[in-house]
C-alpha cells in the first residue's frame, strides 16, 4: 500500500523551524476525527466554543484539532457549524492578539461537503476571497493524485477512486476520479473544469521557484488541484506555501491528513499499548459498513477470547420500545463480558440500510450512532481498552458518549490508526482511545490492533 520512499521526509525539520517561527496556531476543522492520522502530542477539541479557543491561543498551542463532525450533518446543518467555527476562531483570535491558519482536513477518499463547507468555514473566519488548494493525499493509506487523478494504490495497484466503493457512498457518491471534474461535479457545475488549476508533478520536479511562481499566480475563488505521490514532494509545496503566507498570500485548505503532518512539519509517532486493568475485558465497536470494515471485522471475531455482539440495524430504526428493549440488552451483554474478562466486540448488522436520498441515509446513520452513544453512556464498567472503528463512529463515542471535550493526540497504534488520551472531564479519565478509520488497513488490520492491546493485558 505504501513505500518507504513515499514516507521519506527529507524536509520536515526544515519546515517544523519555519511554521514554528510564524507564531500562528495551525488550526485543522475535521469533519469526522481521523484527521489526526498522522499527528501526536496535540489536542484535540470536542467543541468549538469561543472560550475553548481562547484557551488555546492564549496557551499558544501551534496546532490543534476541532472535531466538527460535519459528514455527519445535512449539508444546511454542516454549513453553518463551519460558519460558526470560522466566527469563533476569529473572536477568539481578537481577544488573543493570536493569529491561526485554517486547514478544511476531510476524506482521502473525497466524501464530505466541498466546496460549500470550505467556503462557510473561510467566510466565518472573515478570509475574503482565497484560491482553494485541493490536497487529498494519504501516502499511508495509499492515497496519491498523479495527473490530476486521485488514486489508491493497494497491493501495488493504483485504482481510480471512482472505481471503489467510496465512490458509490449513499450521501457523497461521486462519479470521477479526475479532481478537476470531480470540482465541477461537486460544485453542480458552478466551478468549470476548466477552470480548475493544476499543480503537476513536473511542475514539482521543477523546484521550488516554479512551485513557488504557479501557487503565486492564483487568483481568488480560483481552485488547484496538488498533484503528489510522496512527503517529498509534498514536503517541497509547503516549503513554498510557507514562504508565500509569510508574506501575505493566503489560501483555504482542502485537504486529507498527510498535508497537516507535512505542512506542520510533524511526523507520526509509534505508540504501543501498555498493561491495562487486570482481568478487565475490552471493548471494539464497530459502526462503519464499508466493505473494508465488513472484512476486517469478520478476521476480528475469529480471535480467542471475545464475544461477538450483533446491533439489528432494522431493530435500531423501529420501534422505540423494541430500541429500548435492545439497547438493556447489549449493555447488560457488554458488561458481563468486560467483568469476566472477555473481549466485547459490537457491531452493526453488515446489510446497509439506507433511505430515498442523502439526508434520509444520513437520518438512519445518526439514529444508529445515538444506539452506540447510548450504549457507551449506560456503561457502568470501564473497558480495559476501547477500539472504535469508524469516522461518525469514533467521533460521537468520544463527544457524546464519553462526554470528551479535550483529548491529546499520543500517536498512532499502526500506522493511519490514532490513539487518544482522554481528559479527565471524560467518563473514563485517562483511557487510551482508538480512532480506527473505516477506509484504512488491510483485511487483518483489525485484529493485528486488537492483538497489541490483548497481548498486554495476557
Amino acid at each position: 500500500m505504501t513505500t518507504e520512499d513515499s514516507l521519506s521526509r527529507p524536509y520536515s525539520n526544515q519546515i517544523r523551524k519555519v511554521f514554528l517561527e510564524q507564531q500562528v496556531s495551525l488550526v485543522i476543522v475535521d469533519d469526522d476525527p481521523t484527521g489526526t492520522q498522522t499527528a501526536h502530542d496535540v489536542p484535540v477539541l470536542g467543541h468549538w466554543t469561543r472560550e475553548a479557543f481562547i484557551y488555546e491561543f492564549t496557551q499558544q498551542t501551534p496546532l490543534f484539532f476541532v472535531l466538527a463532525n460535519t459528514r455527519s450533518l445535512p449539508k444546511a446543518s454542516a454549513t453553518e457549524r463551519a460558519r460558526e467555527i470560522g466566527q469563533n476562531l476569529v473572536y477568539a483570535s481578537q481577544k488573543t492578539g493570536r493569529r491561526f491558519l485554517l486547514i478544511s482536513r476531510s476524506d482521502s477518499t473525497l466524501r464530505g461537503y466541498f466546496p460549500s463547507e470550505v467556503e462557510a468555514l473561510s467566510q466565518g473566519a472573515g478570509l475574503g476571497n482565497l484560491p482553494t488548494l485541493l490536497v487529498p493525499a494519504f501516502f499511508e493509506g495509499g492515497r496519491i493524485t498523479e495527473n490530476n487523478v486521485h488514486y489508491i494504490v493497494e497491493s501495488g495497484h493504483k485504482v481510480p477512486v471512482s472505481e471503489t466503493v467510496f465512490a458509490k457512498d449513499k450521501s457523497f457518491g461521486y462519479t470521477h476520479s479526475d479532481l478537476t471534474k470531480w470540482v465541477e461535479e461537486k460544485s453542480g457545475g458552478k466551478i468549470k473544469q476548466e477552470a480548475v488549476k493544476s499543480l503537476t508533478l513536473a511542475d514539482i520536479a521543477a523546484g521550488e521557484a516554479a512551485i513557488f511562481e504557479k501557487l503565486q499566480g492564483l487568483a481568488g475563488n480560483e481552485v488547484m488541484v496538488i498533484n503528489n505521490t510522496s512527503y517529498r514532494e509534498l514536503e517541497k509545496i509547503c516549503l513554498a506555501l510557507h514562504q508565500l503566507v509569510k508574506s501575505g498570500k493566503g489560501f483555504n485548505f482542502r485537504t486529507a491528513a498527510s498535508f497537516v503532518s507535512a505542512f506542520s512539519g510533524m511526523g507520526a509517532l509509534a505508540w504501543t499499548p501498555s498493561a491495562g486493568i487486570p482481568g478487565r475485558g475490552g471493548l471494539v465497536i464497530v459502526g462503519s459498513y464499508v466493505k473494508k470494515s465488513t472484512a476486517q471485522l469478520e478476521q476480528l471475531v475469529k480471535k480467542p477470547g471475545i464475544q461477538a455482539i450483533p446491533v439489528s440495524v432494522e431493530a435500531v430504526i423501529g420501534s422505540e420500545g423494541a430500541n429500548r428493549d435492545l439497547l438493556q440488552q447489549v449493555v447488560e451483554t457488554v458488561e458481563k463480558c468486560l467483568d469476566s474478562g472477555v473481549n466485547a466486540v459490537v457491531y452493526t448488522s453488515r446489510t446497509l440500510v439506507s433511505g430515498d436520498s442523502p439526508e434520509a441515509s444520513l437520518a438512519i446513520g445518526e439514529k444508529v450512532t445515538g444506539f452506540l452513544v447510548q450504549m457507551v453512556d449506560m456503561l457502568g464498567i470501564q473497558p480495559g481498552f476501547l477500539i472504535a472503528k469508524g469516522g461518525i463512529t469514533s467521533n460521537d463515542i468520544a463527544v457524546k458518549g464519553l462526554g470528551m471535550k479535550r483529548a491529546v493526540v499520543l500517536g498512532q497504534v499502526i500506522p493511519g490508526v490514532p490513539v487518544w488520551q482522554l481528559g479527565d472531564e471524560t467518563k473514563f479519565p485517562g483511557i487510551p482511545y482508538v480512532v480506527y478509520p473505516g477506509n484504512v488497513g488491510d483485511e487483518e488490520s483489525l485484529a493485528r490492533v486488537y492483538d497489541l492491546f490483548t497481548s498486554t493485558h495476557r
